[in-house]
């Protein structure tokens, strides 16, 4: 499979940037990824979409439950780097209203402070 994601640190925050198609399996990995790094300690994280040109409703919902899995570690999720017609679907589904979501990734860091 190819790479989907790459992981990266700036201060105490950790970077999910996507990188690749989205799809289930693809998910399936980055949620992994996001339970080790929550296992490991890390609560301060922050999934780019930089990068990223599709995104469905099966992904969405993934995130909603990353950001739950985030919260009951004592941790947040953040989301930046949407293209304007990835965040109207976020805002479609009412994702938006659940999930926070920044344009930039430096604001997506300062706003945990």
């Amino acid at each position: 499979m190819d790479e989907v994601f790459k992981i990266r640190e700036v201060g105490r925050v950790i970077i999910v940037d996507l990188i690749g198609e989205l799809d289930r399996f693809s998910v399936l990995s980055i949620k992994n990824e996001i339970r080790t790094l929550l296992k490991k300690g890390s609560s301060k994280l922050v999934v780019n979409f930089q990068s990223i040109d599709h995104i469905n409703s099966t992904i969405i919902g993934a995130l909603v439950t990353m950001q739950h899995l985030a919260r009951e570690s004592g941790g947040d999720l953040r989301l930046c780097g949407l293209k304007d017609h990835i965040r109207r679907t976020f805002d479609l589904i009412g994702a938006s209203k659940i999930l926070q979501i920044f344009d930039k990734e430096e604001e997506a860091i300062a706003s945990y402070g």
